[in-house]
């Protein structure tokens, strides 16, 4: 009689039951876990938490908002000799900066002076800062970032058709397109002032929009003359804000591989030639208060080719804002002689791109503010170069610092050289800047 033998379980067959197994015994100890933290366990536990305090909260309002601030406060009614010191408190000292800054809390209200003569009198909080700006109570972020938007161009009664071309002139009111299309700029304290412009935009529409949004109004914007959609750029720089300038190429000693532009104004060129050239610049756009020269070290040695140059920026009402290339005692001279309204960058801010060199310049920068009451710096629309300049203008106003537009440092028309009661270039009335600091 033959042996019959049963034949080997399958191994595949094997693997799936002792699977099946596993999954069906964690499972059920993970829910059983589940369901005890679930009961027993405290929601507050899940994670660190705090509660902040924007201003204080009185206990009729909320009586379950105790925070810190309010302790201070009554801590500085009591003792206001000192401030209150929570070293010894418990707890690891390294919570994350939430750009909130609180100002004393003792300072009294600019409206009730004699309550800070009075020692029962409750200190009010001034406010608090956040990315360096004061928000005082009653105020809300965007109520201090607020931001004046310019009217698009063109002003009625300031351009005029050259040869088919449109172009700014002076009003016959005597306005000027530097006046006219200026950010409005106010510094009642005369503190020190540092104005930047950023160049190179319209060329790269991402990094033209976010030096359009990100960076303050009061920072000046200048486009290439051959950007695409211009009009279009400029027309969104100054309603967010910012003032405009035009960039008008002009010839260098060595361009080496780059391409030169079609409109450069040249250091050879006869006067007719480089008037055309300059009228096919200005007629690109309007809404400009100005021109700033790119490169141009070559023509700005010639005078006999610049002086014409500027005499034409001149008469058309408009700025030119020289980015330090251009020859400073040539341009001192030649601006007075053509009753042009003139400013000269002090620095190029991003003339190494790094972080730390951009730091150096704007901190350079600050130095001469404070020695000479101005100071002007130059950069273009690179990435490194807005991100520093957009944290570096946030906290100017702590450092006794106002950040101005460019046409604040352009030197006005003086009276001694206007003729027949008419102003061709700017105002008479000072810049508003404190030459001493």
């Amino acid at each position: 009689m033959g042996h019959r033998r049963d034949s080997e379980p399958s191994p595949f067959r094997t693997g799936l039951t002792h699977a099946g197994l596993a999954l069906l015994i964690f499972g059920g100890l993970s829910g059983a876990l589940g369901a005890g933290i679930q009961v027993s366990g405290d929601p507050s536990d899940a994670g660190p938490r705090a509660r902040l305090a924007l201003f204080d909260v009185t206990p009729s309002e909320d009586p379950k908002l105790k925070t810190r601030l309010k302790s201070d406060m009554a801590s500085a009614s009591a003792i206001p000799s000192e401030m209150p010191d929570y070293a010894g408190e418990a707890g690891p000292g390294n919570e994350p900066s939430l750009g909130v800054e609180y100002q004393d809390v003792r300072l009294a209200s600019a409206e009730e002076p004699g309550d800070a003569e009075q020692g029962d009198a409750e200190p009010r909080p001034a406010g608090i800062r956040i990315n360096g700006k004061l928000v005082r109570p009653g105020e809300s972020y965007g109520d201090v970032t607020r931001v004046i938007a310019l009217d698009p161009g063109p002003v009625a009664g300031m351009i005029e058709k050259v040869n088919g071309l449109t172009l700014p002139k002076v009003a016959s009111d005597g306005r000027t397109p530097a006046d006219a299309y200026a950010r409005p700029f106010a510094n009642p304290g005369s503190k020190p002032v540092v104005a930047l412009v950023i160049g190179g935009l319209g060329i790269n529409a991402t990094h033209t929009k976010s030096a359009i949004d990100e960076l303050p109004a009061d920072v000046t914007l200048s486009f290439a003359p051959d950007a695409t959609r211009l009009q279009f750029w400029i027309d969104k720089a100054r309603a967010a804000g910012h003032e405009v300038l035009i960039e008008a190429p002009m010839e260098a000693y060595d361009y080496g591989r780059m391409k030169i532009h079609p409109q450069t104004l040249l250091a050879d060129n006869s006067q007719g030639v480089n008037a055309k050239r300059l009228e096919q610049l200005l007629s690109r756009a309007t809404g400009y208060f100005g021109l700033i020269n790119y490169q141009g070290a070559k023509l700005g040695d010639s005078e006999e080719a610049l002086r014409p140059v500027l005499d034409e920026i001149s008469q058309r009402g408009l700025a030119l804002v020289d980015d330090g290339t251009l020859d400073r005692q040539r341009m001192d001279r030649l601006s007075g002689v053509t009753r042009l309204r003139y400013a000269r960058a002090d620095a190029a801010i991003d003339a190494k791109l790094s972080a730390e060199e951009i730091s150096s310049s704007l901190m350079d920068l600050e130095s001469l503010a404070l020695e000479n009451g101005a100071a002007l710096g130059a950069g273009y629309a690179f990435p490194i170069t807005i991100e520093m300049a957009k944290t570096w203008t946030a906290g100017l106003e702590q450092k006794g610092i106002v950040l101005a537009p460019v046409s604040a440092l352009a030197s006005p028309t003086p009276a001694e050289i206007v003729e027949g009661g008419s102003v061709r270039t700017g105002s008479l009335a000072p810049a508003p800047v404190n030459p001493r600091g």
